[in-house]
């Protein structure tokens, strides 16, 4: 019987390979702590058990973990080609795509934001539940002075607080799939900078706005939009950008200066909590600290409780 992987990393190191030095090190920020710290991909960005959580019958459920050992290694065989620049068939594709959906469903930040969406609905759920019983208690002329205090308390926000385990967010696995296939339809092509080193993260797949109307927001109208691009970067030198221009496909643009940076501005927003980059900038350190809170993609205008994410798995 082969030994469980509890070391479980959130990010692949086949991945961070690609941003380390020829010593095998890169830069793992970290801004909860405020350092920098030079390391390897091996020693960096992993929880314990973090995709395996507990069974029935307490035992570990390895099924994501394993799952996502064989699309790395898909993976692993297919980063060459696109570092070569070269036009994936349609089957390569999709395995690529495939990773890329697993990149964006495995990140602590998603599993956060998709826990916290769970409890928003549990919340709304349970409140709508005790307005329904609480009239019906009026009606029936059964209201008491206790009936009231609760419902009041259910109704203010700010009074309580729900804990909701974050392994809940291993739920957000489920979208994986359509979202493979959804990107395969995308526009591919290849972004170099010459002159920028490009930084990643521990949340390093997500979609962004690229033009279109000024009023529309650039967060939660969905990877199908016509203006939804994802940029991924795949070296400290190549993204990966993912769009739906008609035109472009596999070709290669240059990537100027300050749209580089303006790409190591979306991976310090969206970040859980570490950023990494092949050499040390101290203009890296403080773009991370800039955005030190964690991202928030949950609608911020739906009132909500407060809602604690509880990480133990």
């Amino acid at each position: 019987m082969r030994e469980r992987t509890k070391r479980q990393h959130v990010v692949p190191r086949f991945y961070l390979r690609y941003f380390t030095q020829p010593d095998g090190e890169l830069w793992t920020h970290d801004c909860v702590t405020g350092s920098a710290r030079k390391t390897t991909p091996e020693k960096t960005a992993f929880e314990t058990n973090i995709y395996t959580p507990l069974g029935e019958d307490g035992s570990r459920i390895d099924l994501i973990e394993d799952t996502l050992a064989t699309i790395e290694s898909q993976a692993a065989a297919i980063y060459p080609e696109l570092l070569g620049f070269r036009p994936l068939g349609e089957v390569t594709k999709l395995d690529f795509a495939v990773f890329l959906a697993t990149m964006f469903t495995r990140s602590p930040a998603q599993l956060r934001q998709f826990a916290q969406l769970m409890g928003q609905m549990a919340s709304w759920g349970g409140e709508l539940e005790m307005e329904r019983e609480y009239r019906r208690r009026q009606r029936a002329g059964e209201i008491s002075t206790a009936d009231t205090a609760v419902r009041e308390i259910l109704r203010n926000k700010e009074m309580y607080k729900m804990n909701v385990d974050r392994r809940i967010g291993l739920l957000a696995f489920q979208q994986a799939e359509a979202l493979a296939h959804l990107m395969t339809r995308m526009t591919w092509s290849f972004e170099i900078s010459d002159n920028e080193q490009l930084v990643t993260s521990d949340n390093p797949m997500f979609w962004v706005k690229g033009g279109g109307p000024a009023d529309l927001q650039g967060y939660g109208f969905g990877l199908g939009n016509r203006y939804a691009v994802v940029p991924f970067p795949l070296s400290p030198g190549v993204i990966l950008r993912l769009d739906w221009r008609a035109d472009g496909a596999w070709k290669k643009f240059r990537l100027e200066r300050q749209r580089a940076k303006l790409a190591n501005q979306y991976q310090a927003k969206h970040k859980e909590r570490l950023l990494f980059f092949r050499d040390h900038e101290q203009g890296l350190v403080t773009l991370a600290m800039k955005y030190k809170a964690p991202v928030n993609l949950i609608n911020a205008g739906v009132p909500s409780p407060t809602i604690d994410i509880v990480r133990k798995l």
